[in-house]
């Protein structure tokens, strides 16, 4: 009786040939797979990046705006209190040409009140000024943080993307296939002459 490969008939063989044709062809499927897979990864973390360096940008881009903000509202400020010196002075002068003796009784006390106002004007405006600029600035750290955040992700699906290995892919494959044609062959394959 013959064994090995002769004793295999027409069929037996055809199954063989046709398990290790499909065994080469997953593995080489299972490395094309995993290098698409790390492909695909290697990509997410680059657009990753550039999202993170986008928000870098932002970053910088929020804080120059809050300084512009500062400088609008100093502007303003300072536009505001030549305002009321200029009618605090015309006030003067109206008083003083009427002959108005000035710092006396009411006259004491429109000016005392055109000073306070003057003063809360100032106030407000710059606590407007703080809390816009502040807001801008809560801006550009959220804006940081996120950037942060998606270098972090980027890491990660490098990280990922290093640790798929088509060898172990094709190895799995190579192991579940030869496995299916051992075990397919009949008993007279493995007999000893």
């Amino acid at each position: 009786m013959a064994t090995g490969w002769e004793s295999l008939g027409f069929g037996d063989k055809f199954g063989l040939i046709t398990g290790i044709g499909s065994t080469l062809t997953g593995m080489i499927a299972n490395r094309a797979a995993a290098n698409t897979e790390r492909y695909k990864l290697k990509s997410q973390a680059l657009n990753f990046e550039h999202q993170r360096d986008m928000a870098k940008l932002n970053t910088r881009m929020l804080e120059s705006q809050a300084q512009h903000i500062g400088r609008a509202y100093n502007k303003q400020i300072a536009i505001r209190t030549l305002k009321s010196g200029q009618e605090i002075s015309r006030t003067r002068a109206s008083f003083a040409a009427r002959g108005i003796q000035m710092g006396v009784g009411s006259t004491a006390n429109v000016f005392a009140s055109a000073e306070l106002i003057k003063e809360i004007d100032r106030l407000t405006m710059n606590t407007n000024k703080v809390r816009a600029m502040n807001n801008q600035r809560l801006r550009a750290v959220n804006m940081g943080i996120r950037g942060d955040m998606l270098g972090v992700s980027a890491n990660n699906l490098f990280s990922t993307a290093s640790a798929v290995s088509p060898f172990m892919n094709m190895t799995s494959t190579l192991l579940t296939g030869a496995t299916n044609i051992v075990s397919n062959l009949p008993n007279s394959f493995f007999e000893k002459s």
